[in-house]
């Protein structure tokens, strides 16, 4: 964290703080059916699945809305009040109702869109699926699926994933002919979900009904079914994963099959992932051309895909996997790279030097994963961080934070374009959640997701923060030292996702 303060001053700012993480935890903190009125159990997902999947009355809600110009005020205030309740309002039919109604109704109907917003939907799925998901509750896929189905398109992000996880645990077997006619919903996150669900229970056999979905419109479902394939060595997953060369939207997904690409055939054609469309036109062409003629009869190597395999990223005894950068990646006038001597290896541990501020950096990047470290805090003026969505000198990134009580809360270093949970760009700070939950002294264990530029952070196995980059592109990692304390770090470990 860049030194505005003296390190006793910052850690006073920090005490202050805290008194206020039960503000940003209610803001924050995963959303629990508790938060709109359900029991967090499984009659709170029954009976937000029927009110969900119950049909809208239209003559109620013309009532509704007849009662918001009223006479008399206090069936303005209930009409306004029970339509901003409802789990699921009309939102077109309100907005149409707008363009022709008097000052004070507009005003209502405003409040009662802000009330009753798509957000608020987005987080009553949210937490309907984090409620299956942490209790296991099976049963619920169809009443699951027709919660959103006829709604709102979403964009891939951490909603199709908790969805997505949630319809894979709450999935039965007797839900088979179900997922397999979903195959070809309308609606893109339930046809995502369903093939993932099908993988689930069937495995292998789940690719005899999830083969016409390689040709998918949607990238991330084409995406899903192609990765399924090479995970059972199947030769079609490989026109699928050329085709996404050219896709658009995503430059994780071109570079993820870049990847799978090289790996299976061994073939380079100049191909770069983060080229404009017309740069990268050329080379995906010959990746085709090479898939029509050889796929049948060349030997292929799914062997190495290795998607999961563990990187140590500090192998105990030196750090080879790893570049020195003065602090923050700054370039300084007159100020020589760090080296080694700001860094310490003893007894199989990492260790920050006292009055020596610098960063190590990986030398490799990396897309989607899960980060893992132990650490300990040594004294009361230990200050480190570990950055994520790192690139080049001067581009900056995020930091999260290693410091007593306040691990887990996040900087923005440099240029860094980061949002924060809360869907606001990250200016400087975003404390995290909860309180700490962290040893002084002690070994903690801080484990970071990276899914498509979102992540998620985790000290002692609780979730203390989130943030998000729109730029979701392979990027590198970095560890501070501050300088004003001795931080040991241990068990460095990157899972690819």
């Amino acid at each position: 964290m860049p030194k505005l303060l003296s390190v006793y001053g910052f850690k006073f700012c920090c005490c202050v703080a805290l008194s206020f993480i039960s503000i940003s935890d209610s803001l924050s903190r995963d959303k629990r059916l508790s938060d709109f009125g359900y029991s967090d159990d499984r009659s709170g997902v029954v009976l937000l699945l029927r009110l969900l999947n119950q049909k809208q009355d239209s003559e109620l809600l013309a009532e509704y809305l007849k009662d918001l110009d009223s006479n008399d005020f206090s069936k303005r205030e209930k009409a306004t009040y029970n339509l901003s309740r409802l789990p699921v309002i009309d939102r077109v039919f309100l907005k149409k109702a707008l363009k022709d109604t008097s000052p004070e109704v507009g005003i209502r109907i405003r409040r009662i869109l802000k009330q009753n917003s798509k957000e608020r939907f987005d987080g009553m799925i949210r937490a309907l699926s984090y409620e299956i998901i942490r209790r296991k509750h099976a049963g619920f896929l169809s009443d699951l699926f027709s919660s959103i189905e006829n709604r709102e398109e979403y964009s891939m992000g951490g909603l199709w994933r908790s969805f997505a996880e949630a319809s894979v645990i709450t999935a039965k077997v007797d839900n088979i002919e179900l997922l397999k006619r979903k195959l070809i919903s309308g609606n893109d996150m339930v046809r995502y979900s369903s093939i993932k669900a099908l993988i689930g229970i069937l495995d292998e056999e789940s690719l005899k009904f999830i083969g016409n979905n390689l040709t998918d419109k949607n990238p991330h479902i084409k995406w899903e079914c192609a990765r399924a394939y090479a995970r059972f060595h199947r030769r079609e997953c490989l026109m699928p994963l050329a085709e996404l060369l050219m896709c658009d939207e995503d430059f994780g997904i071109r570079w993820r099959s870049l990847e799978s690409l090289r790996k299976i055939t061994g073939q380079e054609f100049g191909y770069y992932a983060a080229g404009n469309a017309e740069e990268r036109a050329g080379p995906a062409r010959k990746w085709i051309d090479w898939i029509k003629k050889n796929a049948k009869l060349a030997e292929l190597n799914f062997g190495e895909l290795g998607n999961k395999d563990t990187i140590v990223l500090f192998n105990g005894n030196d750090l080879k996997e790893w570049e020195f950068r003065n602090l923050g990646g700054r370039l300084l006038a007159g100020v020589a790279k760090p080296n080694e001597e700001t860094w310490e290896v003893e007894n199989q541990t990492l260790i920050t030097k006292k009055g020596g501020r610098s960063e190590v950096i990986t030398k490799r990047s990396f897309l989607n994963y899960e980060f893992s470290f132990e650490y300990k805090l040594l004294e009361l003026t230990s200050d480190s961080g570990v950055g994520i969505f790192a690139g080049e000198p001067n581009e900056g990134y995020l930091e999260i934070q290693l410091y007593d009580q306040t691990s887990g809360d996040l900087y923005k270093i440099g240029s860094a374009k980061v949002v924060t949970d809360d869907g606001n760009p990250l200016g400087f700070r975003s404390s995290k959640f909860k309180g700490s939950n962290e040893i002084q002294g002690e070994w903690n264990k801080m484990e970071i997701r990276v899914s498509d530029g979102q992540s998620e952070i985790k000290v002692n196995g609780e979730v203390q923060n989130r943030a998000s980059t729109k730029e979701a592109k392979p990027s590198k990692i970095v560890l501070r030292n501050e300088g004003t304390g001795k931080v040991e770090f241990r068990n460095l470990l990157l899972k690819n996702l």
